[in-house]
């Protein structure tokens, strides 16, 4: 059965450490560790969000069961933003409920799915020569909704560059910065 895909392209965006050493194109880490839609030594992904309140969204997801959370950081250390022009490309296609159902994945997915059964698409999908996953995002997901959309896109294919330098939290997070 073939995977449902959808075309996406545009810009994108990238939640990053201001600490890391490489760039926020870099693959590396995704690859030797594996994620939600790559499996550990195969192939590395770049995970990117949709828009910024999905990558606000993701930064408090990366600090939801840490004792320091996100807020609890210096500023100097909060997050970075980093831009992503991604051209249009093909990818398969984990938003529509219909794809979602193709895929055989839960109404509820991303909540609660494991990362095995997205590794296997991936998998399908980067042997059969497509780019990437368009995703819905597992930050702050419930079981009836989501905050928006990600894009998995696999480096076994050409991936975008970062426009222009990151951006400071102050300058990207859409929300008040409590005090």
């Amino acid at each position: 059965m073939p995977l449902p895909t959808a075309t996406r392209g545009g810009p994108y965006y990238r939640v990053y450490n201001p600490a890391w050493i490489d760039p926020p194109d870099n693959t590396s880490h995704s690859k030797g560790a594996g994620g939600r839609w790559n499996p550990q030594g195969a192939f590395g992904a770049l995970y990117l969000n949709a828009t910024v309140l999905v990558a606000a969204a993701q930064a408090r997801f990366q600090h939801k069961d840490r004792a320091i959370k996100l807020f609890d950081l210096q500023p100097h250390a909060r997050p970075m933003l980093a831009t992503f022009d991604v051209d249009e490309t093909v990818v398969v296609d984990a938003v529509d409920p219909a794809a979602v159902r193709a895929l055989r994945l839960p109404v509820s997915f991303p909540f609660g799915v494991d990362h095995e059964p997205c590794r296997k698409i991936a998998q399908r999908a980067n042997a059969a020569g497509i780019a990437g996953v368009a995703t819905r995002s597992n930050a702050e997901a419930t079981r009836t909704t989501t905050v928006g959309e990600e894009l998995a896109l696999f480096d076994t294919h050409p991936l975008p560059k970062q426009i222009g330098q990151g951006v400071a939290f102050a300058d990207w997070y859409p929300a008040p910065i409590p005090s």
